[in-house]
């Protein structure tokens, strides 16, 4: 091999194998101390564009599932209205039964009757009391609900309807027909012990339309109960996919660190040698010369 003074090949080799071996001892640093593989696009252009779809989906799934989760609050608060309204119609219906026995007294009578009343009156405003987030629940304002449940615009597999849960639930003929089409109010209905006695199926019809409702709610609310685990499972196996692709294996890692560290120290070496053997067999011969 030639001796020459201007290019000092060995010299040139060790120093490109103590930059490339800084690099990565650099890139082995950055991934310990952030856990992340790739810390930028350059790292690995494919990996970071599929890790951003995963991202993507999974901050999708988590708005939805809290959407999910205000749903299942809201059909909650509202079946808690309703069980409400339901026992008030028990009440009636067992005042309606008392008042159309004529063992009372007209003084029971009275009382009875105001009582009765009282738990229309508290229905109604059982009524216009159900809201959830400052929206209204069984005053009829809305025939439903649409609940997005995932992060798409299709809504065939990305929203569902809450319906037949927020309707009229007052006493009137728009919301449970508390007086069915036989008697106008509760002065009819309790004018006498025949007039309650009819007073009695149509309470419970009007019961029955406040239970299908209750029943409904409890359907939806199990239907969403189901959404919520998926969209966990999901975002379970969306994380685990997330983090074989963005996150550093440590133990690897490390092993690249130990092995960077070691090339580094060794190719500083042999370029502070190979920066002085040249020289020095340079010198030695010109001295010769002398």
């Amino acid at each position: 091999m030639s001796i020459v003074i201007n290019t000092n090949m060995p010299a040139l080799i060790a120093q490109n194998a103590l930059t490339r071996a800084t690099w990565s001892l650099n890139t082995s640093m950055e991934r310990l101390t952030t856990g992340n593989r790739i810390n930028s696009a350059a790292d690995d252009p494919a990996g970071y564009y599929y890790a951003s779809g995963l991202s993507n989906q999974l901050r999708g799934n988590s708005v939805a599932y809290q959407n999910v989760s205000t749903g299942a609050n809201m059909i909650t608060l509202a079946e808690g209205d309703l069980s409400a309204i339901n026992d008030q119609l028990e009440r009636i219906k067992d005042l309606a039964t008392q008042y159309a026995n004529d063992t009372i007294t007209d003084e029971e009578r009275t009382a009875i009757k105001a009582e009765a009343q009282q738990r229309v009156d508290e229905i109604n405003r059982i009524v216009e009391d159900s809201e959830f987030n400052k929206v209204k629940l069984l005053d009829g304002s809305r025939d439903g609900m649409r609940l997005q449940i995932g992060a798409g615009s299709d809504a065939a597999t990305n929203a569902i309807n809450i319906n037949g849960v927020f309707l009229d639930a007052s006493t009137g003929q728009d919301g449970i027909k508390l007086f069915g089409d036989k008697f106008a109010d509760l002065d009819e209905a309790f004018a006498d012990a025949e007039s309650a006695s009819e007073f009695i199926d149509v309470v419970q019809a009007s019961a029955d339309i406040v239970t299908e409702r209750i029943a409904t709610a409890g359907v939806y609310q199990a239907r969403l109960e189901s959404i919520s685990d998926n969209l966990l499972t999901k975002n379970e196996n969306l994380s685990a996919a997330y983090s074989s692709v963005m996150e550093t294996d440590i133990s690897a890692e490390t092993a690249n660190y130990v092995r960077n560290q070691i090339l580094q120290q060794t190719a500083s070496s042999l370029l502070i040698q190979a920066n002085q053997s040249s020289g020095v067999i340079a010198l030695n011969l010109i001295g010769s010369l002398a």
